[in-house]
Parts: C-alpha cells; structure tokens; sequence
C-alpha cells in the first residue's frame, strides 16, 4: 500500500506546483504592483554578481581551457 500512495504522491505534486504557478499568475496579473518590488530591481543587481562569480572562475580556471588543445581521432 505504501508504494502505491507513493506513486500516486508524484502526480499530486505535479498537479499542485501547477495550480500553484497558475493561482500566482493571476495573482500577479491582478495585482501588480504587489510583484512590482520583487524582481524588477535586484534583477540588475543580481546579473552583476553572476558576471562577477564566471569573471573570477575564468581567472582561476581560463589556463585550463585555452593550454588543452584538441587533436582529430587517428592522429
């Protein structure tokens, strides 16, 4: 019985993050300058820290890729 409750849970929870998304949506259509704070202005903020974080990777790391070079099979 446990395994099937289990396997019945998969789809439940498909179908609940889709009301989900679905009920926020409208939500958000509705409504929207109760989203307006949310994502708008970090998403500039957030971009450059990103930029930031492969900037300093490839610093560490940019040896690595451009001393690796690439023969054709059979050579």
């Amino acid at each position: 019985m446990g395994d099937i409750l289990l396997a019945l849970s998969i789809p439940l929870i498909v179908c609940a993050s889709g009301l989900y998304a679905l009920a926020e949506t409208w939500w958000l259509r509705r409504h929207p300058q109760a989203g307006a704070g949310d994502g708008r202005h970090r998403t500039p903020v957030v971009v450059r820290e990103a930029e930031a974080v492969v900037a300093e990777a490839y610093e560490r790391l940019g040896g690595l890729y451009e001393a690796r070079q690439v023969r054709p099979a059979g050579s």
